[in-house]
């Protein structure tokens, strides 16, 4: 801790000072005041420098490098579920800090090209500003190369092209030993330039201050006693001001490494893994407040001891730690987080600080589970799809041999569903496929009975564990159910109504042959009753 400020020394009351020496002292503090505001200037450039690397290398960390791997670089990247997450990354990216204007990643067009074509951008696909996959960059690309070819981040100096003129921060990104792109942000050239300004003008304040103070100072050595006087309030209140600007200074530092990014969650931890601070995005995340969890472990590392095994080792082996885990509010809900941790060492080596990032995983999942549920899932009946049925079937296989049990399958069509498309129209048709495939929805057993859509009118249903007999039973169930939904097709001549045809077939699952050849007895099945008149079950 500083000790108290030492009092101005009094000017005796007999001193003169000569004029010359005066302008002298003037005259080199002048040049001294030149100096210091180009110091601090250079000092805030390069401050500012590494402030943006680090916050384009933080957001680096933030990205799935897996899913920019997979990502091709051309126009087929558009509007693919990984393009998008990728986008959406880069908007949080973008969101969280308001000075950056554009948030992008390139990737070299070829390996040692000098030209770079965009992989996701942040802004909205209907600006003109947006850049699409694939396209190629045409503006200045030696900060590009530079960072592509030595894997270092770098902090350009202005660049001009047609979006005007920037400041960009870049950084590699690698997957698997190689780099997979170059994450860009841009801060428009004006907001650099009031950046830089701020360091100026707090020179210039300082430097002012030091000024009038020399000028007082040599008027006091003029009026003595009195203008010393003066001197020593001035000076006081100078030290104040100095001391006023110190705390703030300060105050803004510490502010900025707790507000930035407010859209993630952030602690800073001691080297006892005990919470030293959080930002208001993690209160707002995990509904705990600052006041009752400063001091403590992370309460996941509380609930999970292996996590805080996993992660002090991470972190031993490589000062870096990410992981996707689960985390428990105080009310008992769980909620999915993407977790990084990184070491803030002095410089003997020792740990000072953890710095633990949280990004609250809850829609993606819900998005992913969707999309999952999506894909599975016939977009006109809504049950599920060939795709689900193929996975089932060759889930039920395997469950068969395992279990040595019996696996039958039905396949079902509706009869002369043509000629209802040709006479009712196709909306019709449509509403007839939904209506016969919530009967066989309803009508197949519980447990794990699956009926799927199999392509145009056919249907098909997985019975495990069913013998020829179940089997048939269950598809003699499902025809009278289609049969006793009335609905009026006047192209069946024999009933006048909606029917179906169905195949039954049943085996017992075996490595010497595959799920495909149970499908082709059905169907050959299903053959045989439409050959055999129709709105009947063989097998």
């Amino acid at each position: 801790m500083a000790g108290p400020e030492p009092a101005l020394p009094k000017v005796p009351e007999a001193t003169r000072s000569p004029l010359w020496l005066g302008a002298m002292l003037l005259a080199a503090a002048v040049l001294a005041a030149f100096w210091f505001v180009g110091q601090l200037s250079s000092f805030g450039e390069s401050l500012e420098h590494r402030h943006g690397v680090a916050v384009v290398s933080t957001a680096a960390a933030l990205l799935d490098a897996g899913e920019i791997a997979a990502l091709r670089g051309d126009a087929s990247d558009a509007g693919t579920p990984v393009h998008e997450a990728v986008r959406s990354r880069l908007i949080a990216v973008r969101s969280a800090n308001p000075e950056f204007r554009f948030v992008y990643l390139m990737r070299p067009q070829a390996p040692g090209s000098d030209r770079f074509v965009f992989l996701a951008d942040a802004e909205d696909p209907g600006s003109p500003d947006y850049s699409a996959p694939g396209d190629v960059y045409d503006g200045p690309s030696g900060y590009l190369r530079q960072t592509a070819s030595t894997g270092d981040p770098q902090f350009s100096e202005a660049i001009e092209d047609q979006w005007g003129t920037w400041v960009s921060a870049l950084t590699p990104i690698h997957h698997d030993g190689r780099l997979v792109a170059v994450l860009g942000v841009d801060i428009a050239h004006q907001e650099w330039l009031d950046a830089q300004a701020r360091y100026r003008g707090m020179g210039l304040v300082i430097s002012a201050l030091v000024l009038s103070l020399i000028a007082l100072f040599l008027v006091g050595l003029q009026l003595q006693r009195r203008a010393g006087n003066r001197l020593s309030a001035l000076g006081h209140q100078l030290a104040d001001r100095l001391h006023e600007l110190d705390r703030a200074q300060e105050g803004l530092r510490l502010a900025d490494v707790v507000v930035r990014h407010t859209s993630e969650a952030i602690m800073v931890l001691d080297p006892q893994m005990r919470i030293r601070r959080v930002n208001p995005a993690y209160e707002k995340l995990t509904g705990r407040r600052e006041a009752d969890v400063l001091g403590g472990m992370p309460p996941a590392f509380r609930h999970d001891p292996a996590l805080h095994k996993r992660v002090m080792a991470a972190v031993s082996a490589g000062d870096h730690w990410q992981e996707e885990v689960w985390a428990t509010r105080d009310d008992g809900s769980r909620y999915p987080v993407g977790a990084l941790a990184e070491v803030v060492r002095d410089d003997d080596g020792r740990i000072e600080h953890f710095i633990v990032v949280l990004q609250d995983l809850s829609t993606q999942k819900e998005i992913e589970d969707r999309l999952r549920e999506l894909s599975a899932t016939d977009g006109l009946t809504r049950i599920p799809n060939r795709r689900a049925f193929d996975d089932g079937l060759a889930r039920e296989w395997e469950r068969g041999i395992r279990q040595q049990s019996q696996l039958s399958v039905i396949m079902a069509d509706i009869d002369f569903f043509k000629r209802y498309n040709d006479q009712y129209g196709h909306v019709a048709g449509d509403t007839c496929l939904q209506q016969v495939a919530a009967a066989l929805k309803a009508g197949i057993r519980q447990g794990g009975d699956l009926v799927a859509r199999y392509g145009g009118e056919e249907f098909a249903v997985i019975l495990p564990g069913a013998d020829p007999a179940a089997a048939r039973a269950v598809a003699e169930a499902l025809r009278r159910r289609v049969e006793e939904l009335a609905l009026p097709h006047d192209g069946n001549d024999a009933v006048g109504v909606v029917t179906i045809s169905l195949g039954v077939a049943t085996v017992t699952p075996s490595h010497d042959a595959a799920p495909t050849t149970l499908v082709e007895k059905a169907d050959q099945q299903l053959y045989r009753a439409k050959a055999g008149g129709r709105n009947r079950v063989e097998g």
